[in-house]
């Protein structure tokens, strides 16, 4: 399937590849890649500063940190298994190594690493399909995407997914048979699946596809043989996936029904449930990816036009246009853009492929000289005016960064933060956060969200780490259960009751139904005292945990 697609008249490319030692001929294939990755990187660079991370940044590097201290002096686990979107061992952990190598920038340029590599198999896998210059083509195109900017400037886990769901379409095409070793690459194919799939929950839609792709490798020896190879290649990323859910354990299960696979309509669809319009949604995909999109749809009509293509690579096309499409018709299924912008990065990582198709294939056709060449212009044209095009909506999409509003009000906030034994809930993606970028040494747990907590009621064995044993309930006896935990709006509730925490605040809250109940129950709960309500968001203390204390910034009553 490699050669489907010729980028010159086949005359002609012998007799002007012959003019140059094999060695050049070799060395200079690589030209258009390296130039298209350079230009990559330096796209991405040009959004890596030294800036405050963001929600999400700060909460990856501080979970990776925690972790990392689990792992090697115990004392519990952070929970993070339970409401992360990704395994946490994997991600977290590999930023946490970059900070503490070279802080923020570091883990951006771990991210920047993934997505040139990306692009990489991008080129590779192309070229194994339609021919050289759709290669250079697909990747040329994806390298320009704002979107491909953003998540290599973004110390997220999206960046790493991309990659790994991209070494898994590689690994893919691969497993034809004109391959020395189709078997190997059939066996990485899962594996693959496997790490993409727990390093972001979110790539299992992806899992469809790929599968799909390793079939279609032996569509020329029958249906029959393409069905045997997707039911067996299915089964067996099945098999691995129950296998390491299994080893997991349950609290893992529970984070990817949580954050994945039970997710309700509207956007921020784990905590609320505002619904965003059908026209938002698709009009997002077309400002971000709509021209590639367009490309992939031409591409699988040129291909049916065509008979030589129409049942080569006719089928394996429309799948990469519909990779494509695939995170906005699942946007619309939840009707929310959350995330949508980094899922889509990943989905049109495979409609590239298609895009460069469309580029090369027409000057393939065309058996004159002159026409064939300017058709071939056309590929670097389509290249850079897609990439200056794109380039510009990069900053508009990137999320880095701390509102000044917002380091205002954690400013205010540090000298409540600083007791040698306090627990402190804040709501919303700033906590874990403001935190890291403020180098606040709190432990995870003395540190709460308004997403999960794991309460241990008084008197009945739990503890703050969770490393005793016990069943944790949605409310007090859950089922004639003897509950030693709390979760949900039962495990705040009776936290705040107790004045577990020294200070509660909702900066930078999820505005979730869970924020409005723990905002009522503190604001009922007697000796929480309002302190500050900076942009709206209200922020307690309990008034005897600082009695004593002796920091600077205290008000003198409290001293």
């Amino acid at each position: 399937m490699a050669d489907y697609v010729a980028t010159a008249p086949a005359p002609v490319r012998p007799a002007l590849l012959e003019a140059r030692p094999a060695e050049a001929r070799a060395w200079a294939r690589w030209i258009p890649l390296a130039i298209i990755v350079c230009g990559q990187a330096l796209l991405t660079a040009r959004l890596i500063h030294v800036s405050t991370a963001s929600g999400d940044e700060g909460r990856y590097i501080y979970a990776g940190h925690q972790l990392i201290h689990e792992i090697f002096h115990g004392g519990g686990s952070p929970y993070y298994e339970t409401y992360f979107s990704g395994a946490p061992v994997i991600y977290p952990v590999l930023a946490a190594m970059a900070d503490h190598v070279g802080g923020i920038v570091a883990v951006r340029l771990m991210s920047m690493s993934f997505m040139l590599t990306a692009t990489g198999l991008l080129y590779g896998a192309g070229r194994r399909l339609f021919g050289y210059w759709p290669g250079v083509a697909a990747a040329g195109l994806f390298a320009g995407l704002g979107l491909s900017e953003d998540l290599g400037a973004l110390a997220t886990h999206d960046a790493l997914a991309l990659m790994l769901t991209a070494a898994a379409a590689y690994c893919a095409v691969r497993t034809s048979e004109d391959d020395p070793h189709p078997s190997r690459w059939l066996i990485l194919v899962p594996v693959m699946l496997l790490l993409a799939n727990s390093a972001k929950y979110a790539t299992l839609v992806f899992d469809p596809v790929i599968i799909g792709m390793a079939a279609l490798q032996v569509l020329p020896e029958g249906w029959r043989r393409v069905l045997t190879r997707f039911v067996a290649l299915g089964m067996t990323t099945v098999v691995g996936l129950a296998l390491a859910a299994f080893l997991a354990g349950r609290a893992y299960i529970n984070g990817f029904l949580f954050s994945t696979l039970d997710r309700k309509g509207g956007s921020w669809a784990v905590f609320a449930a505002v619904r965003v319009a059908p026209r938002t949604i698709v009009g997002d995909t077309l400002e971000w990816v709509g021209l590639v999109l367009l490309l992939g749809g031409l591409a699988f009509l040129l291909a049916l036009t065509i008979r030589e293509d129409r049942r080569r690579c006719g089928l394996l096309l429309g799948l990469l246009l519909f990779a494509g499409l695939l995170v906005t018709i699942e946007s619309l299924h939840l009707h929310t853009v959350e995330s949508m912008r980094k899922h889509d990065d990943i989905g049109i990582w495979f409609t590239c492929m298609a895009a460069g198709y469309l580029l090369a294939r027409p000057s393939a056709l065309i058996r004159s000289k002159v026409p064939s060449v300017a058709l071939g212009l056309l590929i670097p044209v389509a290249i850079v005016g897609s990439g200056i095009h794109y380039s510009k909506l990069a900053r508009s999409t990137y999320e880095a960064g701390t509102s000044l509003e917002r380091r205002s009000a954690f400013g205010d906030l540090k000298p409540f933060l600083e007791l040698p034994h306090g627990r402190y809930l804040i709501g919303g993606l700033d906590n874990e956060q403001l935190v890291y970028s403020d180098h606040l040494s709190i432990p995870w747990w003395r540190l709460y969200d308004d997403v999960y907590i794991k309460y241990p009621i008084p008197g009945r064995g739990g503890d703050i780490h969770g490393e005793t044993q016990g069943p944790a309930c949605y409310r007090m006896n859950q089922a004639k259960t003897y509950c030693v935990y709390l979760e949900g709006v039962a495990g705040w509730r009776a936290a705040i009751h107790a004045h577990f925490f020294a200070l509660i605040s909702m900066l930078g809250s999820h505005n979730s139904k869970q924020d409005t109940e723990i905002e009522s129950i503190v604001t009922n709960t007697p000796g929480y005292t309002l302190r500050t309500d900076i942009g709206g968001a209200p922020t307690w203390i309990y008034a005897p945990a600082y009695a004593h204390a002796h920091l600077p910034g205290l008000p003198r009553a409290l001293r």
